[in-house]
């Protein structure tokens, strides 16, 4: 089951409960990756869609120049009422080395499969919205960008996503990926760690049944209580495909919310150092 449909079903019955206490305005707000969003100004059955700029925030690295650039759209009904909000905030290398067109490349293609992605339950926002009198409650997904690792090296980049459809709550994703400086290309945990892909999963999936094990019992026990189940969905699990992310010389290994643990654990990881 997608995560923006699990996170659904998990709210909307309950939605119109919780709609008659306090709640703060929806976080705007896939790992799943979601062509080009709709021409601004173009009318249709899904109503309009207007793009803003992109806005830009400036972040150095020795190996690349990078700035952070925004992607925003509110699609809205003809009368004008907002039925889903985007934002997709991602890194751009500067300048025309082979480096930066690469690493540009990777993230020009990243953002378009999102846009794409996005724009897949338009119609159920368009409609779940129009149920309701709370203008301020809409559907919403929204990426934030940060950089953890960057020595000249390596750049790791991790996009924290959140996404929302009218439920109790959203539900938080990942874009996860490190960088070689120097050619702009991506550079895989197995490479780093100097393992095969076999052993890396082998080490990542000891190293969280290890987490389990300590915590069992604990108020800090992040996972579901079955050992056999966990172990079971982690031997399910390629840690080789983006799980991770570079910071403080650890390669840091990750699984999603309610993967191995209940949703209110978030991500759950475990380390390995360089």
């Amino acid at each position: 089951m997608k995560r923006k449909e699990l996170a659904k079903k998990l709210g909307i019955t309950i939605l119109a409960f919780l709609l008659a206490l306090p709640c703060a305005a929806p976080m705007a707000g896939r790992m799943d990756v979601r062509a080009a969003g709709i021409p601004a100004g173009e009318q249709g059955a899904e109503g309009t869609a207007a793009d803003e700029p992109d806005q830009a925030a400036e972040s150095q690295s020795e190996g690349l120049q990078l700035k952070m650039k925004t992607y925003k759209k509110d699609y809205k009904t003809k009368e004008g009422r907002i039925y889903k909000a985007v934002s997709f905030e991602y890194p751009v290398a500067q300048g025309d080395s082979d480096a930066a067109k690469a690493f540009n490349k990777f993230y020009k293609s990243l953002l378009t499969k999102w846009k794409k992605a996005a724009q897949e339950n338009l119609k159920d926002a368009q409609e779940d919205t129009a149920q309701f009198e709370d203008t301020e409650r809409y559907y919403s997904d929204e990426v934030r960008c940060e950089i953890t690792a960057d020595d000249g090296k390596y750049i790791s980049i991790l996009q924290l996503g959140y996404d929302y459809s009218m439920g109790a709550h959203g539900m938080p994703y990942r874009y996860t990926y490190i960088f070689n400086a120097q050619t702009g290309k991506k550079v895989s945990a197995a490479d780093l760690l100097r393992l095969s892909k076999k052993q890396l999963n082998e080490k990542v999936r000891g190293l969280f049944l290890n987490k389990f094990d300590k915590s069992y019992g604990t108020d800090e026990h992040p996972f579901y209580a079955n050992r056999a189940d966990v172990k079971a969905t982690l031997e399910k699990m390629d840690f080789n495909k983006n799980l991770y992310y570079l910071k403080n010389g650890k390669v840091r290994f990750y699984a999603d919310p309610y993967v191995v643990g209940p949703y209110a654990a978030g991500f759950i990881e475990v380390a390995v150092k360089l």
